[in-house]
């Protein structure tokens, strides 16, 4: 994605700090960054490696856009350099300091650096915290589809499981793109609900629920496939 370099007056907009350029910026990369934030080993220290939990996504997501947002960062970005790796790297900062601010890792940890990101994920094996997620969360799935009436449990598994596209799996449940989607939109507020129900989200209070990003985040590491 490059909403920023390809375009000389958004960007301009952008640095200025324009509600309409921000606007925009946020709902072109907030996908980006939910993703980022719940798929990325954001730091290393005296506990090992470190990611973003369902339970802190949102606090990082937010503080992402809050620090990338600010004066001196939006005049800092060059227009260059890709602006999901600049804003990769202000996430992963974000995401270290909520961590720490929660008490889930040690003060000495840090960021890690995309060098080693890139040298961790081509060299080792899934760590045993690696695949006890990925049996949780296998778990959670199997839980919350057992839980859905046969056509919503099949809109899930065109969808997020087998990962058609909006139009194709409205072809297969003769349904148009309107209907799927609304019926889609029951879907993730069902699985928010749901992931609330379980603990691995927290709404801010009893008359909320978290944001449609922090969502997304946590269905696409529970769906490989899915896309918002």
């Amino acid at each position: 994605m490059s909403l920023l370099r390809e375009n000389p007056k958004l960007l301009e907009a952008f640095r200025r700090g324009e509600p309409e350029a921000l606007t925009r910026v946020y709902q072109a990369y907030s996908a980006h960054v939910a993703r980022f934030l719940s798929r990325t080993y954001v730091s290393h220290g005296p506990g090992g490696l470190a990611r973003v939990g369902p339970l802190d996504l949102e606090a990082a997501h937010q503080e992402t856009f809050v620090r990338a947002f600010r004066e001196q960062a939006r005049l800092a970005y060059d227009g260059v350099r890709p602006f999901s790796s600049w804003l990769n790297a202000v996430a992963r900062q974000a995401a270290v300091d909520v961590l720490r601010a929660a008490g889930r890792i040690a003060r000495e940890a840090v960021p890690l650096d995309d060098t080693l990101m890139a040298e961790r994920l081509a060299s080792n094996a899934p760590s045993p915290e690696d695949r006890a997620l990925e049996v949780e969360t296998r778990e959670l799935v199997t839980r919350f589809l057992a839980g859905l009436d046969e056509p919503t449990r099949r809109l899930a598994d065109l969808r997020f499981v087998q990962g058609l596209s909006q139009e194709r799996a409205g072809q297969v449940l003769g349904l148009s793109r309107q209907e799927l989607r609304t019926r889609e939109n029951k879907l993730r507020r069902a699985m928010t609900t749901f992931l609330v129900e379980e603990g691995w989200l927290t709404p801010e209070s009893p008359d909320t629920v978290p944001s449609a990003a922090a969502t997304a985040a946590v269905l696409a590491l529970l769906f490989p496939h899915f896309v918002p």
